[in-house]
C-alpha cells in the first residue's frame, strides 16, 4: 500500500526545488538586464558630468550610491516577455532613457541648465521658440549623442545576434525585486551621510524640496534628481525646509567688532507693521511663521548717500547677458564710460546661470525666485508668472506710483512669454509695450535693443519725472551666424577692435556683437536724455539677468585674458550712472542682484521698510555679502563654493577661534537659508496682501477688490495655457521645421566651405 503522506511530501518538496530552480535561473536571466542598466546609467552621468565641465570628483560621484536601486528598478519593468518581445523591449527601453540624457544634454548646451519637473512646462515653450538656435545646438551635439547612444547600439547588436538571450524571468521575481529596488534607494540616500549633513551637502541637497535641479543634479545625478523632482511634486515627498524667525540668525556673524552700528543711522522701517502684535494674531501657521521672521530681520540704514539722488527719474535696464568682461572699451564705449562713472560697485555678483525671468525677479522685487524642485504651483511657473496672482505693494512701479510718479516698461519680445504682461502690470508698470504690442521690430529673435530705445525714449521723456524698466534682448546667444544680431555687427565689431580683433575666437567676437546693439540702444538713450537736459537728474541703471552661459570656455578666458574660476563667472557689473554726482563713488561691498532695489530706493531718499527686501542698501551698515543661485556666497571674510563645498579665507585665520569661524559659515549658510525660504513662502502665501490688510493699509472693499483682480489674472493664465495646448502641435512643428532649416543651411554654408577651399 502506497504512504499517501510520503507522497504528498516528495510532491512538496519537488515543487519547493523546482520553484528554487526557477527562482536560481531567474536570478541569472536578470543579471545581464542589472548590469547592462547599471553601466549605461554609469556611462551618460559621466558623459552629463564632462559636458558640465565639473571633471570627476569625490563630490560629484554620489550618484553611484543610487545606481544599483536604479538599475534594479529598470531590471523590474523587463524580461516580462518571451525571449523575442524581450529581444525587442531591452534595446528600447534603453534608447528611451538615453532619449532622456540626450534631451538633458541638449537642454544644458541652450541654455546653461538641467531642465527640471517643475519648468517643464516653460521648458518646452523656450524650446520652441529657440527652434532657429536648435539645429545648430543638435549639430554641435552629435558626437556626444551618439556617445550616449551607445550602450543602445551595443545592446541591440548583441540582442540580434542572440548573445543577450533576453530570458524571461518568473514573474514572482519582479514582485520579489520590488522591496529590494525601495531598500536600495533608501541605503543609497543613507551613504550619502559619508558627506555629512551640513546645508550644503549632498544629503541634505537630495532631502530638501528647496534644492534645485543644477546643485541636485551635480551631487546625486541627473536620473535621481528626476525622481526625487517627480516625488516631491506629485507625493510631497522631500522635507521642505523651515528657517529661524528670531534674531540670534545674525549672533554667529559677528565676529569680534565686526559690524559697528553709528548712533545717528536710523533704520530703514515701517512702523505702522508692528510684527510683535500682528504674529500674536495671525491664525495662520505660515503668516505668523513670516510675521516672526520679518519682524526679526536686521534693517538697512540710513547713511551718507540717503537721498542724493532725490527727485531724479530713474531707467532700469536688465540687459540680456550683459557680463561685465563684455564691456570693452572699443566696442561699446557709451557702457565703459558709464560704468567707471556715477556710483562704481566693484565687488557686484549676478546671482544668476540663466533663465532671464529669474534674474528679472529679484532684481524687480528685491526677493529670491523660486528654483526649488516645487517652483511649478497653480497655473503657471516661476516665480515672477506666479506674483501676478498676488499683491504685490513692494514693487518697483507701486512704489514709484505712491511718489505720484509714472511707470513705463519695454521689452522687445511678445508680452505673453513668461507672462511679463500680467506680472509688470502687477508690480505697478502703468504703461507697456512689447513685439507687436506697441512696437515692431524688423528681427524677432532676438530683437534689436536700437531699435527698442528709437521706439520707447519719446514716450516718457517729456514727463516732469518718469521711472522706466526695460528689458533687453540683443545679447542673446548663440553668439554665431545662426544669430541676427551677430550677422548685423559682427564687422562692425571687428573693425572696432582692429588689430586687436584676432585675439579672439568668432564666439566672443559674435557676444560683443550682441552687446554693440545693446551699446547704440544706450548710445540714443543718453543723447536723448542729454538734449532734453535731463541727463544730470536722471539714474541709469543697468545689469545683466544672467551671464553669458552661451558663451564658451574658450570665449570667456579670451574676453577676460585669462582662465578664471567658477565663481568668477558671476562676477559682473551693475552700473548706477549719473552726470548728476560732484565725482564718482567707488563702494567696495559685496553685493548681488536683490540689493539693487533697496540701494536705489535709499539713494533716491524713498521711505521704505528694508526689512521687506531680502537685500541690503550696499551703504548702510550690516551684513553684506553676495550670494548666488545655488547658495554660494562671497562675504569680505570668506568664499564659499557651494558646488565644490571648498571655503577659502581671505582673512587670517590664526586670529580667530576655530568654532566660532565654522559658526561664521554655519550663520551665513542659515542666513542665506532663511531669505530663500522666506521668499519663496512670501510669494506663496501672498503674504504682503496679509500685511496690508492686517496693518489696516488697506481696506476691506480694497483686500476684496484685490482677491478678485487676483482670481481673474488666474483664470487669464488659464485661458493663455488653455490656448497654448491647442495651438502646440502646430507650434512644435513649426519650431522642428526652423530647426531643419537651420540644419540645411548650415549644411550648405559647409559645402560652401568646401568648394571655396578647393
Amino acid at each position: 500500500m502506497v504512504d499517501s503522506k510520503k507522497t504528498d511530501n516528495d510532491k512538496s518538496y519537488k515543487k519547493s526545488k523546482d520553484f528554487s530552480r526557477k527562482i536560481k535561473q531567474g536570478i541569472c536571466d536578470l543579471l545581464p538586464y542589472f548590469c547592462v542598466f547599471s553601466i549605461s546609467i554609469i556611462v551618460w552621468e559621466l558623459i552629463l558630468r564632462f559636458q558640465m565641465g565639473q571633471g570627476f570628483s569625490k563630490e560629484n560621484l554620489f550618484f553611484l550610491f543610487f545606481v544599483p536601486a536604479e538599475a534594479l528598478a529598470l531590471t523590474v519593468i523587463n524580461g516580462l516577455f518571451p525571449q523575442k518581445i524581450n529581444r525587442i523591449l531591452f534595446p528600447l527601453s534603453l534608447l528611451i532613457i538615453s532619449f532622456y540624457y540626450d534631451i538633458q544634454l541638449v537642454y544644458f548646451r541652450i541654455f546653461g541648465s538641467f531642465f527640471s519637473v517643475s519648468m517643464m512646462e516653460m521648458g518646452e515653450e523656450s524650446i520652441v521658440n529657440f527652434g532657429w538656435a536648435i539645429g545648430e545646438v543638435l549639430q554641435k551635439s552629435l558626437g556626444y549623442m551618439a556617445l550616449i547612444l551607445i550602450p543602445v547600439v551595443v545592446v541591440t547588436v548583441l540582442c540580434l545576434t542572440k548573445r543577450i538571450k533576453g530570458n524571461p524571468y518568473p514573474p514572482v521575481l519582479h514582485l520579489i525585486m520590488i522591496p529590494p529596488v525601495i531598500i536600495l534607494w533608501i541605503l543609497g540616500a543613507q551613504c550619502l551621510r559619508i558627506d555629512g549633513t551640513a546645508k550644503q551637502s549632498a544629503y541634505n541637497i537630495f532631502v530638501s524640496n528647496t534644492s534645485d535641479t543644477d546643485t541636485t543634479s551635480s551631487k546625486v545625478g541627473s536620473i535621481t534628481t528626476f525622481t526625487v523632482e517627480l516625488g516631491s511634486y506629485f507625493c510631497g515627498f522631500g522635507r521642505s525646509d523651515s528657517f529661524k524667525t528670531d534674531n540670534s540668525l545674525y549672533e554667529g556673524l559677528m565676529l569680534n567688532d565686526e559690524i559697528l552700528f553709528d548712533n545717528n543711522a536710523a533704520a530703514k522701517i515701517n512702523k505702522s507693521f508692528d510684527f510683535d502684535e500682528l504674529a500674536k494674531n495671525s491664525g495662520d501657521d505660515s503668516i505668523h511663521e513670516l510675521y516672526d521672521y520679518v519682524g526679526n530681520r536686521m534693517p538697512s540704514y540710513t547713511n551718507e548717500y540717503t537721498g542724493i539722488m532725490k527727485g531724479y527719474n530713474v531707467i532700469f535696464i536688465c540687459a540680456e547677458g550683459l557680463w561685465t568682461y563684455g564691456i570693452n572699451e572699443k566696442v561699446t564705449p557709451t557702457i565703459y564710460e558709464m560704468a567707471n562713472s556715477g556710483i562704481i560697485l566693484t565687488n557686484y555678483y549676478n546671482s544668476f546661470r540663466n533663465t532671464t525671468v529669474n534674474g528679472e525677479f529679484a532684481l524687480s522685487t528685491s526677493l529670491w525666485p523660486d528654483v526649488s524642485r516645487k517652483a511649478l504651483k497653480g497655473v503657471d511657473v516661476g516665480s515672477m508668472p506666479q506674483s501676478s496672482m498676488c499683491y504685490m505693494p513692494m514693487g518697483l512701479g507701486n512704489i514709484f506710483k505712491n511718489e505720484g510718479v509714472p511707470s513705463y516698461a519695454f521689452h522687445n519680445y511678445y508680452g505673453n512669454y513668461y507672462r511679463r504682461k500680467q506680472s509688470w502690470t502687477n508690480l505697478g508698470y502703468e504703461n507697456l509695450f512689447f513685439m507687436d504690442d506697441g512696437m515692431t521690430f524688423s528681427s524677432r529673435w532676438p530683437a534689436s535693443d536700437y531699435e527698442l530705445m528709437k521706439q520707447s525714449v519719446d514716450k516718457y521723456i517729456s514727463e516732469d519725472r518718469f521711472f522706466t524698466y526695460y528689458m533687453t534682448f540683443s545679447g542673446h546667444g548663440p553668439y554665431n551666424s545662426s544669430n541676427c544680431i551677430y550677422n548685423k555687427n559682427i564687422e562692425e565689431v571687428k573693425s572696432r577692435l582692429g588689430d586687436e580683433a584676432g585675439n579672439y575666437c568668432d564666439e566672443a567676437l559674435g557676444y560683443l556683437a550682441g552687446n554693440l546693439e545693446l551699446e547704440k540702444g544706450i548710445e540714443y538713450l543718453v543723447t536723448r536724455l542729454e538734449e532734453k537736459g535731463i541727463l544730470d537728474n536722471t539714474l541709469i541703471m543697468i545689469t545683466g539677468d544672467h551671464y553669458p552661459y552661451y558663451l564658451g570656455e574658450e570665449g570667456r578666458n579670451q574676453l577676460v585674458g585669462r582662465a578664471i574660476s567658477d565663481m568668477d563667472l558671476y562676477h559682473s557689473t551693475c552700473i548706477l550712472y549719473t552726470t548728476g554726482l560732484p565725482e564718482k563713488v567707488t563702494c567696495e561691498t559685496y553685493c548681488c542682484n536683490i540689493d539693487i532695489v533697496p540701494t536705489v530706493l535709499n539713494l533716491l531718499g524713498i521711505d521704505y521698510d528694508s526689512r521687506l527686501f531680502m537685500g541690503t542698501d550696499v551703504f548702510s551698515q550690516g551684513i553684506h555679502k553676495a550670494v548666488l543661485y545655488n547658495k554660494s556666497f562671497i562675504t569680505d571674510k570668506v568664499i564659499y563654493n557651494s558646488k565644490t563645498g571648498t571655503v577659502e579665507w581671505k582673512i587670517d585665520t590664526g586670529q580667530y577661534n576655530k568654532k566660532d569661524l565654522e559658526l561664521y559659515l554655519d550663520s551665513m549658510s542659515d542666513l542665506i537659508e532663511s531669505e530663500y525660504s522666506a521668499s519663496i513662502k512670501i510669494i506663496d502665501n501672498n503674504f504682503y496682501h496679509h500685511l496690508w490688510k492686517d496693518s489696516d493699509l488697506i481696506t476691506a472693499e480694497e483686500a476684496s477688490s484685490e482677491i478678485k483682480r487676483e482670481d481673474n489674472v488666474r483664470e487669464e493664465l488659464k485661458g493663455l495655457r488653455k490656448d497654448k495646448n491647442q495651438s502646440r502641435e502646430d507650434t512644435i512643428k513649426g519650431g522642428l521645421e526652423e530647426a531643419k532649416k537651420q540644419i540645411e543651411l548650415l549644411k550648405q554654408k559647409g559645402q560652401e566651405d568646401i568648394d571655396s577651399d578647393q
